[in-house]
């Protein structure tokens, strides 16, 4: 164990194995020490660890593991008053523990913190992911596993779902060798239906959605059912099966009274709210999203964005270009605090066919909108913003590229499966 120590402080501080052994033991001798195929004199171990600036000593390795799975497990249950809570504790005795596996745990989940809480920083878990990145030789395949999950997490905040979903895949297969708690499997199959969610592949959705179901539900986790249900209606509204949406949000409506979470409720009444909206049900999808940002009142500015934006579209249907205006400005306060995000191109699509400018609304889809969802496979975004161009060059007489957005869209809609 010392000999890993040894070696990941020796990496993360920059040192070769020429430099560290300088006038303490030969290279050969350290590289044996750092496998651990050498019986280590004590005294060179001192040298070293002093050399390094760490202590010889080791703490009780059990009780560290222990402490930290704990503090994973609260974050990986949504329990984050718990965990912030429990957070002192984590930090206070990790400052005596030098052991490179507990240290990379360590990490890891704090990662995972920064990105949980209640207003993303996605700063910290990038500086902290980039440095494990360097060290993926020294993690276990459990820690693999993490790393793998974690960074998927990260991706997908940052709306790289390509990404996210190629490293959740990776955890996947490292989930057949590693023992880890069921609820943790589960979180993981959640994660793939979301993923495969925003990159349209309704029917993966269907499949890891129902096996994230059947665990929660054994472990009487209806917060984290209630997302599946949530998952389940979308795809079935995005492939017009409204019937069947409107069952999964009214189960996911029956789960999240029990467990009184506004953050969940929010979200079932935007989506109810969407789904009258296909409905051409326009009072009724307003009621519906007034209710869910009620329940998003005391949460974080970005999980309104979307809502606010839907009640804009509703008021424009209901052509109360005032109304709409109006919402589309507070939207856009928000969105000012959140760079680079993909609605910035739908506010703005909006804005101009409130305005009317469609040779600006022309220019804005075909040269920045429809190549945006295009690149990010956002496949329903696409479609519908490429038919929309394509009826715009229809009203100015423009067939032949008409023509071509009709094919992009009905192409892009056909993708959804």
């Amino acid at each position: 164990m010392v000999g890993q120590r040894i070696r990941y402080y020796r990496k993360t501080k920059g040192l070769t194995q020429e430099e560290l052994a300088q006038g303490i033991c030969s290279v050969s001798y350290l590289s044996k020490i750092e496998k651990g195929d050498a019986k280590s004199s004590e005294e060179v171990i001192n040298l070293l660890c002093d050399k390094l600036g760490i202590s010889s000593e080791e703490v009780d390795s059990n009780e560290i593991l222990e402490m930290l799975n704990e503090w994973n497990m609260m974050m990986v249950n949504r329990r984050f008053d718990e965990a912030e809570e429990f957070y002192e504790t984590v930090q206070e005795k990790m400052q005596h523990v030098s052991e490179p596996e507990l240290i990379l745990r360590y990490e890891l989940f704090l990662a995972r913190k920064y990105i949980v809480s209640n207003e993303p920083d996605l700063s910290h878990p990038d500086i902290i992911l980039s440095k494990i990145k360097e060290l993926q030789e020294q993690l276990t395949q459990e820690l693999k596993f993490y790393y793998n999950q974690i960074l998927s997490m990260f991706y997908y905040f940052k709306t790289d779902y390509k990404n996210a979903l190629s490293h959740l895949q990776e955890a996947e297969k490292l989930m057949s060798v590693i023992n880890i708690e069921d609820m943790e499997r589960a979180v993981v199959f959640y994660q793939l239906a979301l993923c495969y969610g925003q990159i349209f592949r309704i029917s993966s959705v269907n499949y890891y959605a129902y096996k994230a179901i059947n665990i929660f539900d054994k472990e009487y986790n209806y917060s984290r059912s209630a997302d599946c249900q949530i998952l389940l209606a979308i795809s079935n509204r995005r492939v017009r099966n409204y019937v069947q949406a409107e069952y999964h949000l009214n189960q996911a409506l029956k789960y999240s009274k029990t467990f009184k979470d506004d953050f969940t409720s929010g979200v079932i009444f935007h989506n109810l709210g969407y789904l009258a909206s296909c409905r051409n049900e326009h009072q009724k999808s307003i009621q519906f999203l007034e209710k869910s940002l009620l329940f998003k009142k005391d949460l974080s500015d970005v999980t309104k964005i979307a809502t606010i934006f839907l009640m804009a579209s509703e008021y424009y249907e209901l052509e109360d270009y005032n109304s709409s205006e109006k919402w589309l400005t507070q939207g856009q306060k928000i969105l000012n605090k959140y760079p680079h995000h993909e609605y910035e191109y739908h506010y703005k699509i909006l804005m101009l066919k409130i305005k009317k400018d469609h040779d600006e609304l022309i220019s804005y889809l075909a040269k920045e909108a429809v190549p945006y969802f295009d690149k990010q496979h956002l496949l329903e975004s696409y479609a519908t913003y490429s038919e929309l161009l394509a009826d715009l060059y229809f009203e100015h007489s423009q067939y032949k590229k008409a023509s071509l957005y009709y094919r992009v869209s009905n192409n892009a809609r056909k993708n959804i499966l």
